[in-house]
């Protein structure tokens, strides 16, 4: 199941985006060593600023609690003092890409407190090629089961960040791409601390190929009336992966129940147009666009 041109079909890592972007889904020197090795596996261009090492971003690896598991993130907030509202960053690839740690600094650079959760937390072992596999034949990474468990996680993340001294008002913005963005609406309708969400191509339809028959996940469009807070949706009008007329109908669905709702597209730009560590799918100025628009929906909607 290879959801874009540049995926590899040899079961390895080192080439290209991962298979599953729609996914959804210790001591100090353990996760060292977990972050330096997803940077080694994942190169990438330069970043279109310096928000990563920003010395004005207080930033790096946490740990929290999900149930009895323990889940990661990369926490980015502004070294100065004060409370500020929160993000939560949610993503569709494996382990903690280095383009959500960038988004995480992104919005600490502009006042928030920004938290981008690890997928797979519980499982720090699986590989790329595990999960192809799995996909392949058990397929329970691509069941509902285990996406109620991320949501379970992404709420641990969120009431995470509701104890930290640095974080205030009631409830948080959700920033999520691909897989992350469809969690992130889903999480909208089940947790009354999503204030706002901004989503990268989350599909508001599941082809055939990205469902589990005896365990499908709920399409957006199944939950389209439970989505009540303000939306700000980005799509690449050349994504071959998320037709623009499900997007259409997305749009329209809240519009006419009165969800405040704002849907971007961009010419000439296809699937994870913003990933700056995949130059064959990076569209700069098309990125730069829609970061910006995202980091100002959030100064609307949570200061």
């Amino acid at each position: 199941m290879c959801t874009t041109e540049d995926c590899n079909n040899d079961d390895t890592p080192e080439r290209g985006i991962e298979r599953r972007t729609f996914l959804t889904g210790v001591t100090a020197a353990a996760v060292a060593g977990v972050l330096a090795s997803e940077r080694l596996a994942q190169p990438s261009q330069q970043p279109p600023t310096n928000a990563l090492n920003d010395p004005q971003v207080i930033q790096g690896m946490v740990s929290f609690k999900s149930g009895a598991a323990i889940s990661q993130g990369y926490l980015a907030r502004p070294d100065k003092a004060g409370r500020f509202p929160a993000v939560v960053i949610l993503h569709g690839n494996l382990h903690l890409p280095e383009d959500s740690r960038y988004t995480a600094a992104q919005v600490a650079q502009r006042g928030f407190v920004g938290l981008a959760v690890k997928r797979f937390s519980r499982t720090p072992e699986l590989t790329m090629a595990e999960l192809n596999r799995s996909d392949r034949e058990d397929q329970r990474y691509l069941s509902n089961t285990f996406s109620q468990q991320e949501l379970r996680d992404a709420q641990a993340a969120i009431n995470y960040l509701k104890s930290l001294s640095y974080v205030r008002g009631k409830g948080v913005g959700m920033v999520g791409f691909c897989g992350g963005g469809y969690q992130s609406l889903m999480l909208s309708t089940q947790s009354k601390e999503v204030r706002a969400v901004v989503a990268f191509y989350a599909p508001p339809i599941f082809s055939a190929q990205f469902q589990v028959k005896t365990d499908p996940k709920p399409n957006l469009m199944d939950v389209v009336k439970r989505i009540k807070v303000p939306i700000q949706g980005h799509y690449g009008a050349a994504d071959t992966i998320i037709p623009l007329a499900d997007v259409n109908k997305f749009e329209q669905a809240l519009r006419l129940q009165q969800t405040p709702v704002e849907i971007f597209t961009y010419e000439g730009a296809g699937h994870a147009f913003c990933d700056y560590t995949r130059p064959n799918l990076y569209r700069p100025e098309a990125a730069a666009l829609a970061k910006s628009r995202m980091i100002e929906f959030p100064e609307k909607t949570l200061k």
